[in-house]
């Protein structure tokens, strides 16, 4: 696991190696023990290198120099840099013998360094099972190609900047080349006050962009460029498999489990008590020599969604090595600084905050950590999947019973989460969503605000509905029902929320996470099943939680899904009521998104008495004005590049 940056020349002018040092360096906390840059291209010798790869190194696998970064092979024919880890290295390392090829250390880089040589980007891409971001540099032909794997576990950016093409692990890597442009996007600003983050390939700057997952990027020293997809989930989900679909669920995630248990360096788990990890963790148990490590956290004073004694109880169940990480409101507040950093631009995600947290602690005694990361997108686990359930029943009644339901929960208190509140509030978000098309009411359930709320913080903003229309593209290619719901939410929050928030704040420690629900075959698999086996209305998780009986104790099945719920909402109007008023200022909102403060004043007010629950648009907000006061400023600024960009890869490739 590592930390990535370099650069391609687009005009015949050499790349300085001090430039994409800076870059690397910017990485360090992705890879601590080791960096190097190189040089490529004709006359490097004289300094007119073609192109440059930085690299930051975690040690996880082959801890000897031989599996060093920039990698390039024997031949000097192509050069890679490389960050993740990928789980068919033998089988791939054994196809790759036969054919001649030749392997100087133990190393998954070396494996997919001699990939992408012999069969080309397209294919070796498509035979990866892992989780990667890479750069490769194609001596024969002059040409870098980036990629990521296929459901985005790991970032890679990329922007243009005097006839270069940069691209890093992180957006504060490109910047610390200098001169990209840094412009506020109101694309995204748009679609951070729509989910919270921002989906790729936008980010929060109009000059830099995110790389889809599943897709790649070639670019060669005369310009040309293409942009690709090499993996299409969509076409993956037509054949049922055979025999029951429960057995087979277990076993493909046993065998993703086993595949992710190699490392040279101490590994673990983490621990909610949830079904997911769960499973993780028992199987760990089954394939490991000992007992592993596990680390949970443990929410005092928050009733029913403190997972900690659940996983306490598992822990003791399974003899693990059990750490558990206590946080309180105070905890979790002083982790803002470090968790909204460790982004580069605005994720309201405050989930992010024990994330953070718990990679902190569990760093100490582990490099590498598994997690069930993936489990309630595949499987049906979110409130989401069983209010989309209920909304085609509830769209059945007559407008005037869905208006008298409407007037009788108006005057009750709500908030974000559990209890009497939690439930009032997601009844108001479902009769507010609903819609003739599953996608729009999806893309409404979505949201943190509703578009005309959106228009309220925007004044003379001509807003398009970004989000709904993401959403809306997202069920035309996997299905409009039912049915198409979970690859929607595997394709689109799982990588640019739920991915991202886990790779950056465990990166941010050095800590490696790998999560064994996204191995592609458990993936296709449980999407190829039909919604009904997932979930109802009442009901999440039905396929999975069958598929784990008697392997994961049924006290833990038969649970409703809890998750984190960090009490951001209660922090406005509490402990951090005057902070937030001082950073939510009526000139940061101005110059962090053009932003209307009357309409922020009035939901704060509406928030302070309970009438509604905004707790996590004014989160978003606190977190936009907050990068904007504290993060940005110490990053270089320049205004927009009017130039037209040498490839136009910024200004929104065609994604074939």
């Amino acid at each position: 696991m590592c930390g990535i940056a370099g650069a391609l020349s687009l005009d015949g002018q050499p790349i300085g190696h001090d430039a994409v040092r800076a870059m690397t360096d910017a990485l360090s906390h992705r890879g601590p023990d080791e960096g190097a840059v190189r040089l490529l291209g004709a006359g490097v010798g004289i300094g007119r290198a073609a192109a440059a790869l930085g690299h930051r190194r975690l040690k996880v696998i082959d801890l000897s120099s031989a599996a060093a970064q920039p990698m390039r092979d024997a031949q000097d024919t192509g050069c890679l840099v490389y960050n993740g880890e990928l789980y068919n290295t033998a089988a791939l390392r054994r196809e790759l013998l036969s054919a001649g090829r030749t392997f100087r250390s133990r190393s998954d880089t070396e494996v997919v360094l001699h990939a992408l040589l012999h069969w080309g980007p397209e294919e070796a891409l498509s035979r990866f099972n892992g989780m990667f971001a890479l750069a490769f540099w194609d001596n024969r032909e002059h040409r870098l190609v980036l990629a990521r794997d296929r459901f985005g576990e790991k970032p890679l950016f990329y922007a243009e900047s005097d006839g270069r093409l940069l691209f890093a692990s992180e957006i504060d890597s490109l910047l610390a080349h200098g001169g990209v442009d840094t412009e506020i996007d109101p694309e995204a600003v748009e679609l951070y006050l729509t989910f919270g983050w921002i989906p790729a390939p936008w980010t929060i700057y109009r000059g830099v962009r995110k790389l889809p997952h599943a897709a790649y990027l070639s670019a060669d020293t005369e310009g040309r460029s293409r942009l690709r997809r090499y993996y299409r989930l969509e076409e993956r989900l037509q054949a049922q498999p055979a025999g029951p679909p429960d057995e087979a669920v277990r076993d493909a995630l046993a065998a993703a489990v086993k595949a992710r248990l190699e490392s040279d360096v101490p590994l673990g788990a983490y621990l909610s008590g949830g079904i997911d990890s769960s499973a993780v963790v028992t199987f760990m148990s089954r394939f490991l020599p000992e007992p592993p490590r596990t680390y949970s956290i443990a929410l005092p004073g928050c009733g029913w969604f403190d997972e900690g004694p659940e996983a306490r109880r598992l822990a003791g169940e399974l003899a693990t090595h059990h750490t558990e990480v206590v946080l309180d409101a105070a905890r979790l507040r002083d982790e803002i600084p470090t968790a909204l950093a460790s982004f580069g631009e605005p994720f309201a995600d405050s989930s992010a905050l024990p994330c953070s947290a718990i990679a902190r602690v569990a760093r100490s005694g582990l490099t590498v950590a598994l997690s069930g990361d993936g489990g309630d997108e595949l499987f049906g686990g979110y409130r989401l999947y069983r209010a989309l359930a209920a909304s085609r029943h509830v769209a059945r009644l007559p407008a005037a019973a869905r208006a008298l339901i409407a007037a009788v929960l108006r005057p009750l208190p709500a908030r974000h989460g559990g209890g009497v509140g939690g439930t009032v509030h997601r009844a108001r978000k479902l009769l507010a969503g609903l819609g003739s098309d599953l996608a729009v009411t999806h893309a409404a359930w979505m949201a943190i605000l509703p578009s005309e709320a959106r228009l309220a913080l925007r004044p003379g903003v001509a807003d398009r509905d970004l989000g709904r229309s993401l959403v809306e593209e997202r069920h035309r290619r996997f299905g409009r029902g039912l049915d198409g719901v979970l690859a929607v939410e595997v394709d689109l929050p799982l990588p640019d929320d739920m991915l991202a928030k886990v790779d950056r704040t465990s990166m941010r420690h050095s800590l490696e996470v790998r999560a064994p629900f996204l191995d592609p075959a458990l993936v296709e698999l449980a999407l190829s099943r039909p919604a009904s086996e997932h979930f109802s209305a009442s009901s999440g998780k039905r396929l999975l939680r069958r598929s784990l009986r008697g392997l994961v104790p049924d006290r833990i099945l038969d649970a409703p899904k809890r998750g984190f719920e960090v009490p951001v909402g209660d922090w406005m109007t509490g402990p951090l009521a005057a902070h937030f008023r001082e950073v939510v200022s009526r000139p940061a909102l101005e110059e962090a998104g053009g932003i209307a403060a009357p309409a922020v004043e009035r939901w704060m007010a509406e928030h302070t008495v309970r009438r509604a629950d905004h707790g996590r648009i004014l989160w978003a907000l606190y977190v936009l004005c907050h990068w904007h006061r504290v993060i940005r400023p110490g990053q270089q600024r320049t205004r927009r590049v009017d130039t037209i960009p040498r490839l136009g890869l910024v200004s929104g490739p065609a994604l074939s």
